[in-house]
């Protein structure tokens, strides 16, 4: 072949490789082709390969221009092929995993390609004439593989590579004349210590081989002086990374010792510089963290007080006081869990740096000071100096009060951590937080934006005041009852709920004989017939609260009093009343499941209207507080073939209302116990009885409920098929119901539908899209046109925007056209 030909064949190369990476960036979502299926290598030849294989086999390629391409092509496909896989589009095999129930296809990485790959990367890395943009591919190669399982293999893989990375490393900018090459071997180097912190990182490799390897090839060269601010900033990201590995690695005494000076000596210049890049500075404070926190048992006390001199520095600095905050907050979370690590030294001005921060404008500062003051507070001694209770904290409180506020709910709930972890440490402070902290905790209280988070942590404050004794329970009981009762204005549901809970969380910290007189004081407070309802509902909730987190069949006489108060709220002329003792007659049940629960499920077979509306509340509030507490020693396992006939037999009931509830039940149960509701709901959706419409309503709303319920895929998704028949029903809400069931599947968990889409699916899919039924409905004067299919054909749509989101390759967009551009003219 002559140069002029062979000049030639380089550009179709070049445009077959560009090709392939349009067809890997169109099958990005499910890239599973291109590794099983086999294509002919050459015309008229039995020789066939994968896309996969054939990229791996061009690696070498003599062109560099196509050699980089080609590596390039590799990578991005390897890359959709890891990010499919973590969406459980495919399975990447490995010795430690196998295919699982939602697996469509499997990709064996580690058996037959990753050894070839590597290979191919190392023959780059060690080709004298490989220019510096086929090794930086290879690189990029690399880092991609390690998050696939197995990572880029074992002990020899990782030597080797680690080898190449310290020729690399260990290259002089001196030895290369031309300015342009000086540069790429920086960037080089930049390449390169990103794949040693993605090997480090990544949880793909032995942490042994990787231990031995670092400490025998590459730790020297590593903590070596770099000149250029980002190749030293990536070092340092390096060194971050390497204490964990020291630690998972089981590394004998001395190489802890060898390995933390080694680390300390390269970190602590960079930490002292002041006249440095600023990223320089926050990757040291990140590295030093690292290494106190895992490695401070190998380091001795003169270094440990220099780190602590510095982060002090730094934390006075503006510029990295953030950083700072965030280093003496992992620093704090060690020495909580290790009494070697002594914080006493800095303890005294971190707290008073911190206190002042709290008074600044800055939200992201303020965030980290208090998160750093709730762990480090934590770390105060016994034997602290006295004067600090008086002094400091008198100020630090005095900030946190002012940051309790549902004005920002996220510092708010930091705050009440915060103070928390204070009252918890040092007791003594009870005072300062009655004076400082109680009266806004206590308007917070009240607040109907209080939710989530920022009410946890105000239940912990609540206890912890009651267990340190810095606020007697009757004292912080009556303020709570008053925050309802002088209230200005008509308490809304959502602050009487905050408000009972809190009740409730500081009754169960006290002993068993004052947790029943508080109920026993509660039980004699309802006054059904009263005019005041929200102190009612108030303690109805408290009562249930109460029995959500202790037993009240312990508590002779209180139980057969409730249930007769339960009975008689059902029957006030309030349906805020009404509602409240569902509530509460469901919590109750959780802790004497025994006790509640039956007659729960007796009134039920007896009730009707209204009433077996609100037993279903309660039944369903005990399926919730089950599945969020387990019920500690209350199984509610064995009472599921109790249940399960009550809900059956309710599936039909003509009210919506009562539907609803029952698929809400049968939702929560699915979630915790799918081997047990899951052939009912199949036979339900089998039933071709008088009233099926209403049964499979119900049966597509229940499953619905347990999807976004976060039911496991794995339980789900074999009986996805039956439950998709739903859309072929006549009943047009049976098939609204269904659609938003495939709506919610696709939203949260698309490979339950993944499989079954194109067939099952998507065929009705584009029939309802279409559907239209309009009727007039003559109204007298005037007529008025209605379309019943509308909802259907809005459901049909949402489903298909939702695919084009999760799962693009499941839509057939020839075949979904024609129905959008009727749609568009709708």
């Amino acid at each position: 072949m002559s140069d002029e030909e062979d000049d030639e064949t380089w550009k179709v190369r070049r445009s077959s490789i560009r090709t392939l990476t349009s067809v890997v960036e169109a099958t990005k979502h499910d890239p599973s082709n291109l590794w099983t299926q086999q294509y002919s290598w050459r015309k008229n030849s039995d020789q066939k390969m994968t896309v996969a294989g054939a990229l791996v086999n061009r690696f070498k390629e003599r062109d560099e221009n196509c050699r980089v391409d080609n590596i390039e092509c590799f990578t991005r496909l390897l890359s959709y092929t890891v990010s499919a896989a973590s969406a459980g589009i495919l399975v990447l095999a490995s010795p430690s995993c196998s295919n699982g129930a939602l697996s469509t296809t499997t990709v064996d990485l580690s058996s037959k390609v990753s050894s070839a790959i590597v290979k191919a990367c190392e023959h780059q890395l060690s080709a004298k004439k490989a220019g510096e943009r086929s090794k930086s591919s290879a690189i990029a190669l690399l880092s991609t593989l390690c998050h696939a399982p197995g990572g880029i293999g074992g002990s020899d893989q990782i030597t080797s590579v680690f080898k190449h990375v310290k020729t690399i490393l260990s290259s002089t900018d001196d030895s290369v004349s031309r300015r342009g090459v000086v540069a790429s071997t920086k960037a080089l180097k930049l390449e390169s210590l990103r794949l040693v912190r993605v090997m480090l990182s990544c949880k793909n490799h032995d942490a042994v081989h990787m231990k031995n390897s670092l400490i025998t090839n590459l730790l020297p060269e590593l903590c070596m002086k770099y000149d250029w601010y980002k190749v030293i900033a990536e070092a340092l990201r390096v060194m971050e990374e390497i204490p964990q590995l020291i630690i998972l690695g089981s590394a004998t005494e001395e190489e802890q010792k060898s390995v933390a000076n080694a680390l300390f000596v390269s970190i602590e210049p960079n930490l002292a510089e002041h006249d440095i890049d600023q990223e320089i500075k926050e990757c040291a404070l990140s590295a030093i963290a690292s290494l106190v926190s895992l490695l401070h048992t190998s380091l001795t006390d003169d270094q440990i007080n220099r780190v602590f001199q510095l982060l002090l520095e730094r934390l006075k600095n503006d510029t990295t006081r953030i950083a700072a905050i965030k280093t003496l907050s992992l620093i704090a979370d060690a020495a909580q869990k290790s009494d070697a690590l002594d914080l006493t030294p800095i303890m005294s001005a971190s707290l008073e740096q911190l206190s002042s921060m709290l008074r600044q404008s800055h939200r992201g500062l303020k965030q980290n000071a208090l998160e750093c003051l709730d762990r480090l507070v934590l770390c105060l001694g016994e034997e602290s100096d006295a004067d600090m209770d008086d002094g400091l904290f008198d100020s630090v409180l005095g900030d946190l009060g002012r940051m309790i506020s549902p004005t920002d709910l996220h510092l708010c709930s930091l705050g009440c951590s915060a103070s928390t972890s204070i009252l918890k440490a040092r007791p003594s402070t009870g005072p300062l937080i009655e004076s400082q902290v109680l009266p806004a905790s206590l308007v917070l209280s009240s607040s109907p934006l209080l939710q989530e988070k920022a009410l946890e942590s105000l239940l912990r404050l609540f206890e912890q005041m009651v267990l340190s004794d810095a606020i007697s329970f009757d004292v912080l009981y009556a303020s709570l009852v008053k925050e309802i009762t002088e209230s200005a204005s008509k308490s809304s549901k959502q602050v009487i709920s905050n408000v009972a809970e809190s009740i409730a969380q500081i009754a169960v910290a006290n002993t068993p004989s004052k947790q029943k007189s508080v109920v026993q004081g509660t039980i004699k407070e309802i006054d059904l017939t009263g005019e005041n309802i929200q102190l009612t509902q108030l303690h109805l909730l408290v009562t249930g609260n109460i029995g959500r987190k202790v037993s009240l069949s312990s508590m002779p006489g209180v139980t057969d009093k409730l249930k007769e108060l339960y009975d008689l709220s059902f029957d006030s002329s309030s349906e805020d009343i009404k509602h409240s003792a569902a509530l509460a007659l469901g919590r109750a049940s959780v802790g004497s499941m025994d006790t509640f629960l039956p007659d729960i499920l007796t009134a039920l077979e007896e009730s009707t209207g209204k009433k077996q509306y609100l037993l279903l509340s309660s039944l369903r509030e005990v399926i919730h507080c089950y599945r969020e507490a387990k019920a500690g020693g209350n199984d509610l396992s064995s009472n599921i073939p109790l249940i399960l006939p009550h809900l059956e037999k309710n599936c039909e009931n003509e009210t919506e209302g009562v539907r609803t509830m029952v698929a809400e039940c049968f939702g929560s149960l699915v979630c915790s116990e799918p081997s047990s509701v899951l052939p009912l709901l199949l036979k339900l959706a089998a039933n071709e009885g008088e009233n099926r419409a209403r049964i499979k309503w119900t049966v597509g709303n229940a499953v619905k409920f347990a999807i976004g319920g976060r039911i496991d895929p794995n339980e789900l998704a074999p009986h996805m098929p039956t439950f998709v028949l739903l859309l072929q029903e006549e009943d047009l809400e049976v098939k609204n119901v269904a659609l938003l069931m495939v709506y919610s599947a696709v939203h949260h968990t698309p490979q339950l539908v993944a499989g079954i889409m194109k067939e099952q699916i998507l065929p009705t899919i584009n029939e309802l899209a279409q559907l239209n039924m309009e009727r007039k409905v003559d109204l007298g004067p005037f007529k008025h046109t209605v379309d019943d299919a509308l909802p259907l054909r809005k459901a049909a749509l949402s489903i298909v925007a939702t695919c084009l989101e999760k799962c693009p390759s499941c839509i057939d967009i020839s075949t979904f056209m024609p129905v959008l551009v009727k749609a568009m003219a709708d």
